[in-house]
């Protein structure tokens, strides 16, 4: 009996280290996401693409999982009434990471004894300006999303004739998720060149108990604007997304996609021209593949802080671009509601 007893103890044993094993095998797997390489990546655009499936004319994409009930449902994240700015102050001068003409232009017209005017003029893609892109700032084989013929579609008389930033002149009023990298990783910011990967988001939703879902905004923040405003400018390499979140976003059917930079990682080693990716692989995935539009060079210092403060990383946001006919895009003043 005795060795009978020795003998189960031993098997029950090896059944808990193989057990054990296995768990850690899957949490390593989990965690080595990133084992996706850019020979992935042309494979993936079939697997992407959205094109077709809210009918021939759609310019929303994603969006329009944003339904009266989504919204609804966000309005109903509101319990604090607190409102919060992600617009970073627009550059009043070009520095290291500010082209000349991502200056913001303000000229004051005339100055009379009743009052003035004055005009606006900036070039808002870029490193600097809080914006929106809309579907035709990016392209592929003379397509841009759901289809539409470029070469029909875009001149510098009319702009985009398709896929503008008009799909958006009614606004959107949704869920928001905030994706915390620092506060995640123990440190004060992201440094650049560093990939916020699939496994990083997935550990932050399981740190922080909220995922981004159908029709959601992700905020992705590295603490951008902390650090510049400590150790100054930085060129040639930022913390964004690396592509293997990809089909993460898919898998997720998020509207948009944020960040308080450009969402791209830079520079991206075995993801560039060597590899035949000639462009911004998120960016292409996201507006020309899914319909998925992008929110960036957000300043989500103070939502973050809101965020930590009151243990919420969920909540409504709302913005709306400027009505541009035919534009790629929008500067923008989104706000976060608590």
């Amino acid at each position: 009996m005795q060795r009978y007893l020795k003998n189960i103890l031993a098997i029950g044993l090896l059944v808990a280290c193989l057990l054990g094993t296995s768990a850690r095998n899957a949490q390593a797997q989990t965690q080595n996401s990133t084992a996706a390489t850019a020979a992935d990546y042309p494979k993936w655009k079939d697997q992407m693409k959205t094109w077709g499936q809210w009918g021939p004319d759609d310019q929303r994409g994603m969006s329009n999982l944003i339904t009266p009930e989504k919204t609804l449902s966000a309005v109903r994240l509101v319990k604090d009434g607190i409102v919060v700015s992600l617009a970073h102050p627009v550059p009043q001068k070009a520095d290291p990471e500010v082209a000349e003409g991502s200056v913001f232009q303000r000229t004051t017209n005339h100055i009379t004894e009743n009052g003035t005017t004055d005009t606006y003029s900036v070039s808002y893609h870029g490193l600097d300006v809080s914006h929106m892109d809309a579907f035709c700032h990016f392209f592929e084989g003379g397509k841009m999303y759901n289809g539409f013929p470029t070469a029909d579609n875009l001149t510098p008389e009319t702009g985009c004739k398709k896929d503008s930033i008009m799909a958006w002149k009614d606004g959107v009023v949704t869920r928001a998720v905030l994706y915390d990298m620092p506060q995640l990783k123990g440190v004060d910011w992201i440094e650049p060149g560093t990939p916020i990967t699939r496994a990083d988001l997935e550990a932050w939703e399981k740190k922080s108990g909220v995922k981004a879902g159908p029709g959601d905004v992700i905020l992705l923040y590295v603490g951008r604007w902390k650090r510049k405003a400590a150790k100054g400018p930085v060129t040639g390499a930022a913390p964004g997304y690396h592509p293997d979140v990809i089909p993460w976003i898919k898998e997720r059917k998020v509207a948009f996609i944020g960040h308080d930079g450009n969402i791209e990682w830079n520079p991206r080693p075995g993801w560039g021209p060597e590899q035949g990716i000639l462009v911004n692989p998120v960016h292409l995935a996201v507006l020309n593949w899914m319909g998925v539009s992008i929110i960036e060079n957000l300043d989500l210092e103070q939502v973050a802080e809101t965020a930590r403060r009151l243990k919420r990383y969920e909540f409504m946001l709302t913005f709306a671009p400027l009505p541009v006919e035919g534009g790629s895009g929008s500067p923008l003043n989104p706000l976060a509601i608590f």
